[in-house]
């Protein structure tokens, strides 16, 4: 028998002892195989950690490119580990985690040494690998910050399977671009944004060394909040990068005398204010179309219509004209009192002060340009020019009198500006002029450019609501309207943006096009997901849409609208003005041959703005204010009259075919074929012989066509 220490050893006794040491071994391994697995309940798959997408902010762009706004659940932007300043990895390698090229996940050399001090000392320093971060920042809810040894546990079991997954570089990219650093951004590159306004590789190495240094204690040592603190962490990071090799003494100490001098660039770009409705329009659609979850996680890129210089023109006409109205009128409510309130916490229940909307189309694109949905997203956000239905008023008539083009009426037709009554078979109805008077017979441009109600009433008899309503329908309104004979004057409510699309039609040749806001969308990394294409259709025979611009290019040179060239519209356009009963809405909508724009006026509950609150006074400044601008700089352009248009001299106190004795007559335009058959048997004479009228004919009569 083999003796050990003069013991003697028995066979069965070695038996025993290997048994029970496999036993042990054996009890070990299951133990460890069942708290691995229990640790690991709940933990991420293998799949989901080969498709590790941290969360993307959306970016919102302006026509040009600039940037209007970020949407995000963290604000971070992706960037690859090529674009990081070699400086900033070294810098972050050193401070956080010196062997991170030589572990597997898990440092033992430093967690030996981390528990050793925690057992000998009253310190607690982490002992966390670069990849033990990005598991908790990965998986916060998984791997709760709380220092538990399950969780400790389960840490080690997420991030030797990371490692098993990616390469060490990959992991430090995902670490630098997933790390808080404060301040509410996500990843280096935000941060570079957020802390000194620019991209991360433009940073110097005093700025990389101080951003490893923020990652300890973002808070604690923001540039913002403590720069002092910053300084002498950024010291600390330096030495670090000393001892392992990747700075000399010198190169540290050059580097350690080097202010900083930090930039908030947390609203970079536009700021957060600006074009606040359309960027709500664009966030809507886009959460609609691809959900909530792309647009705050998946960093979606979205380029839209929006011209920022419009915008800008567009913003300063309407709040500098509304607080030249509120301080010239006595409102119980201005907007600068509303604002003394809200900074003191007394805001107001309601919004009580002066509104206005305004919206800017490209004609030919059916591109909104330009969107004001009221004076203040922060007090209001319903959007005023798109979801705000208002009565239209006058602003209406141009389709009333589209209608009567269509039914045999012509430019120079004499409609009588009389009392009228009609009994629509619940109440007899009796349209009044604004003015408080009737002025006899009148031409038809003449009625339609001076907005006189009762001679547009009267067309109702001649036609009826149906042909009215298909003219709305062709032109894109979707709102009910209601089937009364006051619809001729205006009755029902419509949105701006109804009226500015309805109008660009006549612009655009009768062509009606879809309005957008959204050009094109792309994913992260630059899959394109959606594209833009115009969409149109015709509504109008473009003849038709000229004779109406023509009469309402009379509007805006003579009648309701004449005030635009004084104040600053002086290139050639066309509108229409639009007030409501006592004054609660105030319109004006005009439009060049590339632009159309809308603007409305008044209080969010229909209340009277007060004697001479007229569309031509509340909102035609507006239009002018911005659109004479664009104007002038998209330079002089015609409206371009399609063939078949017809010039004929008339008469303006018969409507028919000027003689030499008629003493008051015009050049009018006629759609073709429609055009006064009769010489003015009034006034007597012959035929006038003016430029426009055909030379070639002989007398007319009724029955008679030229030719």
């Amino acid at each position: 028998m083999p003796r050990f220490f003069q013991i003697t050893i028995s066979k069965a006794m070695v038996r025993t002892l290997l048994l029970t040491l496999l036993a042990l071994f054996l009890l070990a391994l299951a133990g460890t195989f069942f708290a691995v697995d229990y640790l690991s309940r709940d933990l991420p798959s293998l799949g989901t950690l080969q498709t590790i997408e941290p969360s993307v902010k959306t970016i919102i762009f302006a026509a040009n490119g600039d940037t209007l706004r970020e949407f995000y659940s963290e604000n971070r932007t992706i960037v690859p580990l090529s674009r990081i300043p070699v400086s900033l990895q070294e810098a972050v390698i050193s401070i956080e985690d010196r062997r991170f090229y030589e572990h597997y996940g898990i440092d033992l050399r430093r967690l030996l040494g981390v528990v050793w001090i925690n057992l000998t000392t009253s310190r607690s320093p982490g002992g966390s690998t670069l990849t033990q971060q990005l598991a908790r920042n990965l998986f916060p809810k998984l791997l709760p910050s709380q220092k538990r040894i399950t969780r400790k546990f389960r840490e080690w079991i997420v991030a030797i399977q990371i490692e098993s997954i990616y390469t060490k570089d990959e992991i430090l990219a995902m670490y630098l671009n997933q790390i808080y650093l404060g301040k509410g951004t996500y990843g280096v590159q935000a941060a570079a944004h957020t802390f000194f306004g620019k991209d991360v590789w433009d940073l110097s190495p005093p700025e990389t060394t101080m951003l490893a240094g923020m990652i300890q204690m973002p808070e604690h040592y923001s540039p913002f909040n403590h720069l002092e603190q910053a300084y002498s962490r950024r010291s600390t990071v330096l030495e670090t990068m000393i001892k392992a090799n990747h700075l000399s003494r010198a190169e540290a100490e050059s580097i350690g005398i080097m202010e900083v001098h930090p930039v908030d660039g947390s609203g970079h770009g536009t700021s957060s204010g600006f074009a606040a409705y359309f960027v709500e329009e664009v966030r809507k659609l886009v959460e609609k179309d691809y959900g909530a979850e792309k647009l705050y996680k998946d960093g979606l890129r979205v380029w839209t219509t929006l011209v920022p210089q419009y915008q800008i023109w567009m913003e300063e006409a309407l709040e500098a004209h509304l607080t030249q109205e509120e301080q010239d009128r006595d409102f119980p409510m201005k907007r600068a009192i509303y604002d003394s309130l809200t900074a003191i916490e007394e805001r107001p229940a309601g919004m009580e002060y002066l509104q206005g909307a305004a919206l800017l189309e490209d004609v030919r694109t059916g591109a909104i340009l330009g969107m004001i949905g009221g004076r203040s997203f922060d007090d209001y956000k319903w959007n005023m020019s798109t979801q705000a239905s208002r009565q239209p008023g006058s602003i209406f008539k141009p389709i009333v009198y589209l209608t009567a083009l269509q039914h045999g009426y012509q430019a120079s037709s004499i409609l009588m500006d009389t009392p009228f009554v009609l009994d629509t078979g619940v109440s007899l109805w009796r349209p009044k002029n604004f003015s408080g008077r009737f002025r006899g017979p009148m031409t038809l441009r003449y009625a339609l450019s001076r907005s006189v109600n009762t001679p547009t009433a009267k067309l109702f008899n001649d036609f009826g609501l149906n042909p009215l309503l298909d003219n709305v329908r062709k032109l894109g309104f979707t709102t009910n309207l209601p089937r009364v004979p006051s619809l001729f004057l205006g009755a029902g409510e419509v949105t701006l943006r109804e009226v500015v699309a309805a109008y660009s039609t006549f612009a655009n040749h009768g062509v009606y096009v879809r309005q957008h806001l959204i050009t094109r969308v792309e994913s992260a990394d630059g899959e394109i997901l959606e594209e833009f294409r115009i969409q149109q259709r015709e509504a109008l025979d473009p003849a038709e849409a000229y004779m109406l611009t023509n009469l309402l290019n009379t509007t805006l040179v003579e009648g309701t609208g004449r005030s635009a060239r004084w104040r600053g519209f002086t290139k050639t356009g066309a509108g229409k003005t639009g007030t409501t009963n006592e004054n609660t809405n105030a319109w004006f909508c005009g439009f060049t041959p590339s632009f159309c724009g809308g603007v409305w006026v008044g209080f969010d509950r229909a209340t009277p703005m007060g004697k001479g609150a007229t569309g031509s006074h509340m909102a035609l400044p507006i239009w002018t204010g911005f659109m004479g601008k664009i104007a002038d700089k998209k330079g002089e352009e015609p409206f371009i009259r399609p063939p078949g248009i017809l010039e004929k001299t008339i008469c303006l106190e018969t409507g028919m075919l000027a003689t030499s004795g008629c003493d008051s007559v015009t050049v009018e335009v006629f759609l073709p074929n429609c055009y006064p058959q009769t010489i003015c048997d009034v006034h007597g004479g012959q035929l006038h012989d003016f430029q426009g009228v055909d030379k070639d004919f002989k007398t007319l009569d009724s029955n008679e066509d030229e030719f």
